[in-house]
């Protein structure tokens, strides 16, 4: 009997072995390249004809037709994984392996090299059957290779509770028309469709019908360059994204974690002329499906980065031009610029293609969301209420937006040159195109405004000081070490601060000039100009904000943005309380030492905190409130419209607690409580935390307004404030002072401001009954048992053995 078997499985593998065997390939239509390839038409199938084993390339998953939602993030172009593999043979399959590159050895004992490769894991990523072996080439059926969901999409959908998703293999296909082969790279694209049961409202919003999300894949296996590229280390203080690894040949002493800065390939004619022309210039390809004005507002922009260029002394040495007919912007060749919809407006992006030995980058892709400038648009509208009856329809607008377009893209693009985000530039006449800048608008005092200067028409000083930095030719016999750190002390010379995403996107950050969608050098100062530019266009606000032949509800959505366009601006102006001023300095460099923000500033910046939600500064001019109908059939209540708590109607408190819960979140968020508790101790002239409180409580309990409306705001600040010092008191993140000092506010609060002080002025019997609510929940929060939420345990650093960074990288722009 097991004779039997065994004869009948030799059977089935010969015959197997046959069926293979008997593909007529020279039947299918091949298409040569990096790595040739055989399509089977008639049967969906794919073929890989690999020749070279053990021979590194790069292979990048990406999507090329996506969702198109902002929120669940899966948009058309955006790149996936890009990883250095290999094909490897291993009796009857090829493996595709993914080496390992976060841990190297460069030494000339190649016992010492096997020691560190054989220390850590490969991944290996898939394994294809041999086909045919035929004159030391390999064919493979790579079908279900292709037909995987490479990108993740179900995953995705799934960590975005949009529901349960799989792929469903009858509904995918290999996508032929493209499918491409080129010098450099070979391209397969799938259709991939995963299936399953919906259950957020972003993928139905955007899917016809969202149980099957059908998107395309790309594969890409992408030769690798030469070994004449000389990488350049980094240094924190360049403003450069980075790859690194852990070098296990490094001598004692020396840093084991090596790290290179992320840039292009770019190499003079004449290496020793001062200016010369590149070798290969750097050329971006825009998108044929940007629409005008926008194309030619993009081309424009392409000669911005080329100032930067020459200043590192290169001419002509980057530009933009169009996408030429028929080209793939898929293709590794051609650096792209590409216009990509969704349904809601979010973030554009510059991502690359680069070798993960090196830094070098192969590639550029900048996504631009063609939203963006719609909003842009709307902020003007809201300004320059323009529809008034006879007047010429005005320019102004489209002219703003467009700006902004331009420098959002050159924006991305620097992150596609390796530059990482300049966030405390503003302050030195907008010196990098790296910020995130709010508009400019200036006011006269006739209340005329003027947006000409709106955004800046050109490279930043910080960016010809960087692009220096990264593509300065070293002259010859010079120390590069010593020719970049010179460079680096000229740049903190002229002025210039450079502070990135973890020091300026956090609500509790402390840097005085480090902000987003700022302006000015005092965030105070500009917080105080907005806001006069605020009160004077909500004071005109009306019919002329929007068209004839529009709802009168959509006001609203022009509203928005004009009634919260000091919203970054408060949370610039409230890092100054407890702020620190300071810099990525290292030992002996020329940049200035850490010292917390004086007193002076932060009382000042509080003041002005506490005068944006004064009741006459966050009411909304009545006859605002009177023209602002209920959202009509058609036009429902969406993400830019402020939230109502009187169901169709539009709420009037609605926008100031917007406001108030924004502005006690940055003064309340533990970590700024933290500090300002500390602070004292080393500066007796600082505040204390109860010398911050104190104020805040004054300022909101000082007296009632005989105005109703502003009298509601003032109850409603009121109440904020309970929620806001109870939360704190109870938070985790807080330190027993900051907690001390909450629960006793809230005490001081009940007995001296509630009930005893009959002189707050105007206290009428709402008023008196919420303040007797306010003290009913004081009293019940503080008789409550006190929750053990005592702070979070911090971790004690690595001891025995002897720790080292961690070695995650992120390479997200």
């Amino acid at each position: 009997m097991r004779k039997f078997y065994t004869i009948a499985l030799f059977m089935l593998v010969s015959m197997g072995n046959v069926i293979s065997q008997n593909i007529d390939f020279s039947k299918l239509q091949k298409k040569e390249g990096f790595v040739d390839f055989y399509l089977d038409e008639e049967k969906g199938k794919i073929y890989l004809e690999i020749s070279k084993l053990e021979s590194e390339f790069l292979y990048v998953n990406s999507l090329a037709a996506g969702v198109g939602s902002n929120d669940i993030g899966l948009d058309r172009g955006q790149l996936g994984k890009i990883r250095v593999v290999e094909f490897r043979k291993a009796g009857n399959r090829i493996f595709l392996v993914h080496k390992n590159y976060d841990f190297r050895a460069y030494s000339d004992n190649p016992y010492e090299i096997k020691s560190v490769k054989d220390a850590f894991a490969e991944s290996i990523l898939w394994g294809f059957e041999i086909n045919k072996a035929e004159d030391g080439k390999y064919l493979v059926d790579a079908t279900n290779f292709y037909l995987q969901d490479a990108h993740q999409v179900a995953e995705k959908l799934g960590s975005s509770r949009q529901g349960a998703y799989k792929v469903d293999n009858s509904r995918s296909a290999i996508y032929e028309s493209m499918t491409k082969n080129f010098p450099q790279n070979t391209e397969v694209e799938a259709t991939i469709t995963v299936t399953g049961t919906p259950s957020g409202s972003y993928i139905r919003s955007v899917t016809p019908s969202p149980e099957a999300v059908s998107v395309r894949q790309r594969h890409s296996f992408i030769q690798l360059p030469d070994d004449k590229y000389e990488p350049r280390e980094f240094d924190t203080r360049a403003g450069y994204f980075h790859i690194s690894y852990l070098d296990f040949t490094s001598p004692i002493g020396e840093p084991m974690e090596k790290k290179y800065i992320a840039r292009h390939r770019l190499e003079k004619k004449d290496p020793s002329a001062a200016m010369s022309e590149p070798v290969k210039p750097i050329i971006y390809y825009l998108d044929r499906g940007t629409p005008e004005p926008i194309r030619s507002a993009l081309l424009e922009e392409g000669n911005w980065w080329n100032q930067a260029f020459e200043a590192a002394g290169f001419k002509n040495a980057f530009r933009v031009e169009l996408m030429p007919e028929g080209a793939d912007p898929m293709d590794v060749r051609y650096n792209v610029i590409q216009w990509v919809h969704r349904s809601t407006r979010g973030w554009s992006y510059g991502a690359t293609i680069r070798d993960p030995r090196t830094g070098e980058i192969l590639k550029g892709h900048v996504s631009l969301g063609s939203l963006r400038v719609r909003q842009d648009y709307l902020i003007a509208q809201g300004l320059l209420q323009p529809f008034e009856d006879g007047k010429p329809k005005s320019t102004a607008m489209l002219e703003m937006a467009l700006a902004r377009l331009r420098q959002l893209s050159a924006h991305e693009i620097g992150h596609t040159l390796g530059l990482a985000h300049a966030y405390a530039s503003s302050p030195t006449s907008r010196g990098s195109v790296m910020d995130y800048p709010y508009p400019y608008i200036t006011m006269d005092k006739d209340g005329n405004l003027d947006l000409s200067k709106a955004y800046d028409d050109k490279i930043g000083d910080w960016d010809k000081w960087a692009i220096r930095y990264g593509y300065d030719i070293i002259p010859k016999g010079i120390d590069e070490n010593l020719y970049l750190n010179k460079l680096l002390e000229d740049t903190y010379s002229a002025g210039h601060t450079f502070i990135s995403d973890s020091d300026s996107r956090n609500s509790s950050g402390s840097h005085p000039q480090a902000h987003l969608w700022d302006n000015g050098d005092s965030a105070t100062e500009e917080l105080k100009r907005m806001m006069k530019i605020r009160k004077q266009k909500l004071n005109t606000f009306g019919l002329n904000s929007i068209p004839n032949n529009t709802p009168e509800a959509l006001m609203e959505e022009v509203l928005v943005p004009l009634y919260m366009m000091h919203r970054y601006q408060i949370e610039a102006t409230a890092k100054l309380i407890g702020g620190v001023d300071y810099t990525y300095k290292v030992k002996g460099d020329n940049q200035r030492k850490q010292n917390r923000l004086d007193a002076r500033s932060q009382k000042e910046a509080l003041e002005t905190l506490l005068n944006t939600i004064h009741p006459e500064n966050l009411a909304l001019p009545n006859h605002i409130v009177e023209l602002i109908p209920p959202r009509p059939m058609g036009y429902g209540r969406n993400r830019e419209t402020f939230p109502s708590r009187t169901g169709p109607n539009f709420d009037p408190i609605a926008p100031a607690e917007n406001i108030v819960d924004m502005t006690f979140s940055f003064l309340f968020d533990p970590a700024r409580a933290n500090r300002i508790a500390q602070q004292q101790a080393f500066d007796n002239k600082l505040p204390s935390l109860s010398e911050i409180l104190n104020p805040i409580k004054s300022k909101v309990f000082s007296s009632f307004s005989a105005n109703e409306y502003q009298n509601q705001i003032q109850i409603m600040t009121q109440n904020k404030l309970i929620d806001h010092l109870i939360n704190l008191s109870k938070d985790t993140r807080a330190s027993s002072i900051v907690k001390a000092e909450s629960r006793a506010m809230l005490k001081e609060i009940t007995s001296k401001e509630l009930i005893l002080d009959k002189k707050i002025k105007n206290r009428n019997s709402v008023v008196e009954s919420h303040l007797n609510y306010l003290a009913d929940k004081i009293s019940a929060f503080l008789r409550l048992p006190e929750e053990l939420s005592t702070p979070v345990q911090m971790t004690v650093p690595d001891g025995a053995p002897i720790g080292t960074d961690d070695m995650s990288c992120d390479f997200e722009f």
